[in-house]
């Protein structure tokens, strides 16, 4: 599997596909680094297909990314931070399994939601780009 220098999460990508101008000039600046996704992130977006040839789509689209699967001790980790995290902190199920993903490769995480995966111990979690409603991580 290739070394990628980022992980991305869904919120980032829907806003790609949306066309907003914030993502699609984002993601122009790391057009040369390889992107990865946790695979839950790939499901998270195919799941929003209406039809056969929206989900063809969106898979095409996906395919420039390198998908990363679940491997053995992410659902471990991701249990032991929802037991942690989710009554203190709101952080769901998808997105423990998800961070149990981005923690293992070690790369930044980019997503908006920096409310549930900034208390997972270890994430290098940054917000991509500014977005109108979403606090930094410094507020």
């Amino acid at each position: 599997m290739p070394e990628v220098s980022l992980l991305l999460d869904t919120d980032i990508l829907i806003d790609a596909l949306r066309g907003v101008d914030q993502a699609g000039a984002w993601l122009a600046t790391i057009e040369d680094m390889v992107i990865g996704l946790p695979v839950l992130v790939r499901m998270e977006i195919l799941l929003g297909a209406r039809d056969v040839q929206e989900q063809r789509f969106l898979a095409d689209e996906l395919s420039h990314y390198v998908i990363f699967h679940l491997e053995s001790g992410d659902s471990e980790k991701a249990q032991q931070w929802f037991e942690q995290f989710h009554l203190s902190d709101g952080i769901g199920i998808l997105d423990c399994l998800i961070a149990a993903v981005a923690s293992r490769i070690g790369e930044p995480f980019y997503t908006f939601n920096l409310k549930h995966f900034a208390v997972i111990p270890g994430l290098d979690v940054r917000m991509p780009y500014p977005r109108p409603g979403v606090p930094s991580a410094s507020e």
